[in-house]
């Protein structure tokens, strides 16, 4: 009797992996942009995560699974705003103007009325402060920073001035403004600020009397 061959078994097809939905980067804009929009009407206590749905036109489940907590879609919220860096700055010839424009820039951003609308998140969540610190106050320290170096390179800043002292002093007051006293900013403070504070902080004597 012939020897019978063993039977060679194929090993089973190994089913190929369908790849998992894509994220969609747009709709995570929608979404961010829509928190921004309510932190900035409503403020954080009156920003929902149903809420930003309901504005994103997105479904909850869509915004839960990019960001479980309303924590992290506000620390998300605020790193994606919007901020004025030194290149936008004109170059003016003149401090003054160069503060004007990013006063202007600021108020267009709304990062002002974002600002006010953090305040509680603020006191109650130490990720929505240490990302409101990094954003709002060094970014603007930073800035006022580069536009007064650059005015001292122009020779309108004299050269012993404490540049890094004057240039905390605004987002400072600004600050105080917003957060402690619950005053607007408005054209007619900035320019106060400006004239009655920085200007002279940051002119020699001999320049801030002509």
């Amino acid at each position: 009797m012939p020897a019978r061959e063993d039977a060679v078994t194929a090993d089973p097809p190994v089913p190929t992996r369908r790849p998992g939905r894509r994220r969609d980067a747009g709709k995570d804009d929608v979404i961010l942009g829509a928190a921004r929009a309510l932190l900035i009407e409503r403020g954080y206590d009156g920003m929902t995560m149903d809420a930003v749905a309901e504005r994103a036109g997105a479904g909850k489940a869509t915004v839960y699974r990019r960001w479980p907590s309303k924590v992290q879609l506000t620390v998300d919220s605020v790193l994606c705003s919007k901020q004025v860096t030194i290149d936008e700055v004109p170059d003016t010839g003149s401090l003054r103007e160069d503060l004007l424009s990013i006063a202007t820039m600021a108020s267009r951003f709304k990062n002002d009325e974002l600002m006010s609308g953090l305040l509680s998140a603020i006191r109650e969540e130490a990720e929505v402060a240490a990302v409101f610190h990094e954003q709002f106050v060094s970014g603007r320290v930073g800035l006022m920073r580069a536009v007064l170096e650059r005015a001292r390179l122009r020779g309108e800043i004299a050269a012993g001035v404490d540049l890094d002292m004057v240039a905390a002093v605004a987002p400072a007051m600004i600050h105080y403004r917003k957060a402690v006293a619950h005053l607007p900013l408005d054209t007619a403070f900035v320019e106060r600020l400006l004239d009655s504070v920085i200007l002279p902080l940051a002119f020699s004597p001999a320049r801030a009397a002509s």
